[in-house]
């Protein structure tokens, strides 16, 4: 099997799948005498059999190129046979709808697999695959050839099972890349460092991303700059960032935040080749962040629990009346802002809570996991505690939210500070 070329006048849809009556004529030429389509039943069996033999026809890398730890080599036959599919779907000029999440892990995700697979890519800002999604996914994939979705960044909880299921179930072909708590996703290829060992998910999912994309091809410089950027955007040291990487994964930040769903990712590289706007944006995002956490850390309020030899601070503000929704910053970066600031001054552990009208966020420091705090848990243990009032949540060790009914937010960051205390009791 090889690759050959042909001309024809019929009217052949791009990625469909045909046969060919004629003969091999010089340099891979194929004079074609006959062409048909190949029906529709038999073009899974036969789709198969190609992409079997193309796969061996590639030779990857044998380990990771940009961090080559015991983690990423545990993931790396995984990453190369993502890397592998999204290489033969380019060749087989399959559809390729790319979902990512709303920040800079998730573009820099994007970034990366958009360099190797032609694709349509949406920026979603939802954490959350839905039905909704997947139907309008479906809907577009429902007359193109051989469909691939591939979701960055989110997708992989179980909150997203039902969506998942409906993709499943009209044969769209799934891959997820994501570092969030997974659920079960059956029949879909995931990549998760948490589906590895537990507490890793500082393996974001951009790096995985760049991660595939070297194996496939991109260049090293450029797939460990949007590592160091994706893993900036989410405070991971996987690939170490430098201060020029945190401003570019906070203008990104600032980006996604000002846009919802849609196509933006030609946009999001205009403004960071940009170097006159890239500044003029970069300098407004500091300003605006810089200005809401002064404010909200005039609101702080820290409580200290002592239980034995063990310390833990639980920081806690509102935002309320300082961010607008749908602008920069959200109350995430707030949060953020004002935990770096504090474990900065004092790097004992620390529970640190933002809260809005309706979400808490949550971050920890190394110390608070130590101790045996996770927000995911935390998180989960409100949605079990306070079922009628909790609307969701979830995270991982460092970082999580909730989103509870307004009436409820005082009650649940109460719960939280008790079941936090309680549990570095035990």
């Amino acid at each position: 099997m090889g690759e050959y070329f042909f001309q024809t006048t019929n009217h052949i849809t791009y990625g469909a799948c045909i046969s060919i009556d004629g003969e091999i004529k010089e340099s891979n030429f194929l004079l074609a005498n006959k062409i048909d389509s190949v029906p529709s039943d038999q073009t899974k069996e036969l789709f198969g059999k190609i992409k079997k033999s193309m796969k061996t026809n590639l030779n990857l890398a044998n380990e990771p190129k940009l961090v080559n730890d015991s983690m990423s080599r545990a993931l790396w036959p995984k990453i190369v046979d993502i890397a592998q599919e999204l290489l033969i779907a380019q060749k087989l000029g399959r559809a390729v709808s790319l979902r990512f999440h709303g920040d800079a892990d998730g573009v820099c995700g994007a970034f990366a697999i958009s360099s190797i697979v032609r694709c349509k890519a949406f920026q979603q800002n939802s954490a959350i695959y839905s039905v909704r999604d997947a139907l309008r996914d479906i809907s577009e994939a429902t007359y193109l050839a051989l469909p691939l979705q591939v979701i960055v960044d989110f997708g992989s909880g179980e909150s997203c099972s039902e969506g998942l299921s409906l993709l499943k179930s009209a044969g769209v072909e799934t891959i997820i890349i994501d570092h969030h708590p997974p659920g079960k996703n059956d029949g879909i290829l995931v990549l998760n460092p948490l589906l590895v060992e537990e507490g890793k998910s500082q393996y974001t999912a951009g790096y995985l991303c760049c991660e595939i994309a070297a194996a496939a091809g991109m260049g090293l410089e450029k797939a460990k700059e949007l590592a160091a950027i994706a893993c900036a955007g989410d405070k991971s040291k996987v690939v170490e960032p430098d201060s020029g990487h945190v401003r570019k994964a906070m203008v990104l930040d600032f980006l996604t935040a000002h846009t919802s769903f849609g196509n933006n990712l030609d946009f999001y590289k205009k403004v960071m080749d940009n170097p006159e706007l890239f500044a003029s944006i970069a300098n407004q995002a500091e300003e605006g962040i810089s200005e809401a956490a002064k404010k909200a850390t005039a609101r702080m309020k820290i409580t200290n629990i002592d239980v034995g030899s063990l310390k833990l601070r639980i920081a806690t503000f509102s935002l309320d009346g300082l961010l607008t929704k749908g602008e920069w910053p959200n109350s995430s970066k707030v949060t953020t802002r004002i935990f770096e600031q504090l474990i900065a001054d004092d790097p004992s552990p620390l529970l640190c809570i933002g809260n809005s009208d309706r979400s808490i966020i949550m971050r920890l420091n190394d110390g608070a996991v130590e101790l045996g705090l996770s927000a995911n848990d935390l998180a989960e243990k409100m949605k079990e505690t306070m079922p009628d009032f909790i609307e969701g949540g979830g995270g991982h060790a460092r970082a999580g939210a909730i989103r509870a009914k307004e009436e409820a937010v005082k009650e649940v960051i109460a719960l939280l500070i008790k079941e936090a205390s309680e549990k570095i009791s035990l």
